[in-house]
């Protein structure tokens, strides 16, 4: 493990644990942020913060991650389809469907799009399959996957970019697909643009976050 020296002392966890990061890389990483930003609001710090969370909270609350992540699987958003109009639902088929797939046929899994909000309930084996892969990840591994859910809403999407197997800036856009398609309807809304590229950029940093763990 790697310690971190800011401003002439190791940096601590807000809750005061030691800032061990498990590789060189990362820990570069977080200087680098430091350097760019030295105010101690780690929050603004997109790595420095997730970190944070792997030291101070996931050792302490696994299984509330867990059952989140679980939760949220059928919420998907790319498991929500609209019917209308033919544009769209062309994308959905052409780009959200093979998705769907890959994730089924690497997780055992059985997910399939509705044109309803109403949400289903996986089975207790597709929930063990599931609980059995993020048991595997480690702490600093499962708070990233966690971030990238919260930020695209799609377990897939994660899944697959946290797997190395979809690139980031792929992933955001089928994740908002839809808005992305009333955008060339109905314009921009700058507001909720500036919002996006917000979040957009949290993203693309929380899975530069996961490759420099190695």
């Amino acid at each position: 493990m790697f310690d971190i020296y800011i401003h002439n002392h190791f940096l601590k966890t807000p809750l005061g644990n030691p800032f061990q990061v498990p590789t060189l890389a990362l820990a570069k990483a977080i200087e680098e942020e430091w350097e760019k930003d030295p105010s101690p609001q780690y929050q603004k710090k997109t790595i420095t913060s997730l970190v944070a969370s792997a030291l101070d909270r996931v050792p302490y609350s696994r299984e509330a991650y867990t059952t989140y992540i679980i939760q949220t699987v059928l919420q998907d958003v790319i498991l929500f389809w609209v019917e209308s109009p033919a544009s769209v639902v062309k994308q959905q088929d052409k780009n959200w469907q093979p998705i769907i797939k890959a994730v089924n046929q690497r997780l055992g899994l059985t997910l399939k799009p509705v044109s309803t909000l109403t949400i289903g309930s996986l089975s207790e084996k597709e929930r063990d399959i599931i609980h059995s892969f993020l048991e595997r990840l480690t702490d600093f591994k499962l708070v990233g996957f966690s971030h990238l859910l919260t930020l695209t809403d799609s377990f897939c999407l994660s899944y697959l970019v946290q797997q190395g197997e979809l690139s980031a800036d792929k992933a955001w856009d089928l994740a908002h697909l839809h808005e992305h398609s009333q955008r060339k309807i109905w314009g921009n809304d700058k507001e909720a643009l500036v919002l996006e590229n917000t979040q957009r950029t949290e993203f693309l940093e929380t899975v530069r976050f996961l490759k420099l763990i190695g």
